[in-house]
């Protein structure tokens, strides 16, 4: 009767160590800011996160910090691009799906199972006045 208490508090014990010592497996892409001409008063920024297969983490994380310049840059240029009905969608559906396209383009192999977007937010754009002491001519 030891032996298998015993057992079990080592089986449990081994469960506990293993869950506390699990990393997520989300990984953070970067914080992306564009503006969209179909929407000119706002800038909108975010944070782009990957979620992966827990198992392939290390290999997942390694990819898309490699290319993490290149899914930025096209993921900016895709979202500059998007109708403002898009933007405005609380759910996101289509970004997220182009999104994702946009991060398995830049990835040799199936890696991410899905993207997450956090802190969404609409910034007003503000147009710096042009000072009068300034002129081309002054280049």
């Amino acid at each position: 009767m030891v032996a298998i208490h015993a057992a079990v508090i080592g089986y449990v014990r081994s469960r506990v160590a293993r869950l506390s010592n699990m990393q997520s497996s989300a990984i953070e892409i970067g914080h992306l800011r564009f503006q969209n001409p179909n929407v000119p008063n706002c800038t909108f920024q975010f944070q782009l996160h990957a979620i992966v297969d827990p198992s392939r983490r290390f290999r997942g994380e390694e990819r898309l910090k490699l290319n993490q310049l290149p899914i930025t840059e096209a993921a900016e240029q895709m979202l500059r691009q998007v109708e403002a009905t898009w933007l405005n969608d609380p759910a996101q559906k289509e970004i997220r799906e182009r999104l994702m396209d946009v991060v398995l383009q830049h990835l040799d192999e199936p890696l991410v199972q899905r993207v997450v977007i956090t802190d969404w937010l609409c910034l007003p754009s503000q147009s710096v006045p042009m000072d009068s002491s300034f002129t081309t001519a002054s280049l």
